[in-house]
């Protein structure tokens, strides 16, 4: 016999679970904005998804939709292809934002979490692990650091499932080699993502979430992990790493040197010079 809660069974919630695509978008950097500017932002976030989902031929009854203050958490009816989100509605997303952000002293800049899975409904909006992970994917350091460090205002994270089962069968402006494999540090453990910088190439790999980036001086220089499809490491510029002398490959932007255990091989090091292989 199943618990009963104001008369429904926990059976009956986990029947009225519905398989639908989730969508997290979030803001990036919305604390900078003050309360006037926030209310602006607002109203260009709105404009800009609602002409995203016009434009991909979503009509608004199939979008479920709930404020974030500083993004949206949307579910699309089982009716709406996961490909048209992933490719129409994206790229459209990004038409908007490169349309908006010319005039704008601050660029408005996104960060898109995408993942299929049961949705739950009540009064007070949808729920389930979906929903957990669609927003965890648009609030993941590597997003937030993609968007840095490639200067975009677009960026679309998705789930490996959702990857694999949809984004690899391909489709129109779905192009699986468009995504780069990321491995991101979420509240349960880490997770194998996909990164996608719509109406940009493929994004260079990233060191798991936490670890880091490429360009942070005080960091190691082994490269990024094994992304999910077992690629191996590469150096920033998205070929292989060089070689270090007697030690693990290493690729530091602005930095002419090699180095191994904290000793300098080459003419010229950030802060110091180095001669006849002696630090000055």
């Amino acid at each position: 016999m199943s618990k009963t809660t104001a008369g429904v069974t926990m059976l009956d919630q986990a029947v009225d679970a519905v398989y639908q695509l989730v969508v997290s978008v979030d803001v990036r950097r919305s604390g900078a904005y003050d309360d006037s500017g926030k209310t602006r932002m607002r109203g260009q976030l709105y404009a800009v998804l609602d002409r995203a989902f016009a434009e991909a031929g979503v009509p608004a009854p199939a979008v479920h939709r709930e404020d974030r203050g500083d993004g949206i958490l949307a579910a699309l009816g089982p009716d709406i292809p996961p490909a048209r989100i992933l490719g129409v509605w994206a790229n459209e997303v990004q038409e908007q934002l490169r349309r908006l952000n010319a005039g704008l002293r601050m660029p408005l800049g996104l960060r898109v979490g995408l993942h299929v899975g049961p949705v739950t409904r009540d009064a007070q909006g949808i729920s389930g692990h979906a929903v957990d992970l669609a927003c965890r994917l648009a609030d993941a350091d590597t997003a937030r650091r993609v968007l840095d460090r490639d200067g975009a205002d677009l960026v679309v994270v998705v789930s490996d499932s959702l990857y694999r089962e949809v984004v690899c069968h391909g489709g129109r402006f779905v192009d699986p080699e468009d995504y780069g494999p990321a491995l991101l540090r979420l509240k349960d453990g880490t997770t194998p993502a996909w990164v996608r910088l719509p109406g940009r190439p493929r994004p260079a790999p990233l060191p798991e979430d936490g670890g880091p980036a490429e360009s942070d001086p005080g960091g190691p220089s082994d490269g990024p992990p094994d992304g999910p499809s077992g690629e191996p490491p590469r150096g920033p510029s998205g070929g292989p790493p060089r070689p270090a002398p007697g030690g693990a490959p290493s690729e530091r932007p602005g930095d002419t040197s090699f180095h191994t255990r904290n000793t300098y091989n080459g003419p010229v090091h950030i802060g110091r010079t180095v001669n006849g292989g002696q630090h000055a």
